[in-house]
């Protein structure tokens, strides 16, 4: 299929700030003859926000494959198409990876146009991050959550992910169990209630409102640390004794909260000592 790549856009959009909605993020969506949405009432109100009036059709992840067989036929047609997520970058969590494959698959030229990502503004607001490596998991699967942060344990760089707020707490606790505190909590990322919290121990969850959009980052790089997150505390020490306080209270044995401990990266006559 052969026709200009501009006709063809992939468009990331404000996670809550409309503000952040780029110049030529703008111009894409009012070149656009059609606009696939995830949601197209939050659509429409991005679109009346810019002064802007286009036809929409829905493009989510239970119609996707019909949907993308509706991009392809506008595009055959010669319209201009634009696709967006209800916010952020489509693909990333968010429908529309589908119709890229099937764009890549079948030589149909695309354009992206990058937006804000939750992801990573809250990897930069965890103050999380050494080197700039990260892993993006997103949202946790329902069942098996345990299983899979075990495995997700062994990887030596901080880990984003997403959650509802249905589930927070429920989250945030496995988070604290299987990682190193803290677990920082980004909540309404660019929006008007935005706030970000560092929790250490399962006390501190109640801390957390239980509403909006979540991004949490975890502490899986080493020893890197928010600079007074815990001011006048051995952060070490700290981390240790909530941990092997964690693992008791669960019912595990010397042994094995030792061999926990040790790894972490703690020595073992440290870990003895704790874990005693």
């Amino acid at each position: 299929m052969s026709f200009p790549r501009e006709n063809c856009r992939i468009v990331g959009t404000p996670i809550g700030n409309l503000n952040d909605l780029s110049p030529r993020a703008v111009q894409a969506l009012a070149d656009a003859d059609i606009i696939f949405a995830e949601d197209t009432r939050s659509a429409r109100g991005l679109l009346s926000s810019l002064k802007l009036s286009k036809p929409l059709e829905s493009y989510h992840k239970d119609n996707e494959d019909e949907a993308a067989e509706r991009i392809i036929k506008a595009l055959a047609e010669g319209k201009k198409t634009a696709l967006i997520s209800e916010a952020g970058m489509p693909g990333i969590s968010d429908p529309g990876m589908l119709f890229i494959k099937r764009a890549i698959d079948e030589n149909i030229p695309f354009e992206i146009i990058p937006g804000p990502c939750a992801a990573v503004s809250a990897l930069v607001a965890s103050g999380l991050s050494r080197d700039g490596r990260f892993l993006f998991y997103g949202f946790l699967p329902r069942k098996k959550k345990e299983t899979v942060l075990l495995k997700l344990r062994e990887i030596p760089y901080p880990i984003v992910f997403y959650e509802s707020c249905h589930r927070i707490k429920q989250t945030i606790e496995l988070l604290l169990r299987v990682f190193p505190p803290p677990v920082a909590v980004c909540r309404e990322l660019t929006k008007i209630y935005e706030e970000a919290l560092w929790l250490f121990n399962p006390q501190e969850i109640e801390k957390i409102t239980p509403r909006g959009e979540f991004s949490l980052v975890v502490n899986n790089g080493g020893d890197n640390e928010p600079t007074g997150s815990k001011k006048g505390m051995d952060k070490e020490g700290v981390s240790i004794e909530m941990l092997s306080e964690l693992l008791k209270e669960r019912g595990l044995k010397t042994g094995e909260i030792v061999e926990l401990l040790k790894k972490l990266g703690v020595k073992r006559n440290r870990a003895y000592k704790q874990a005693l």
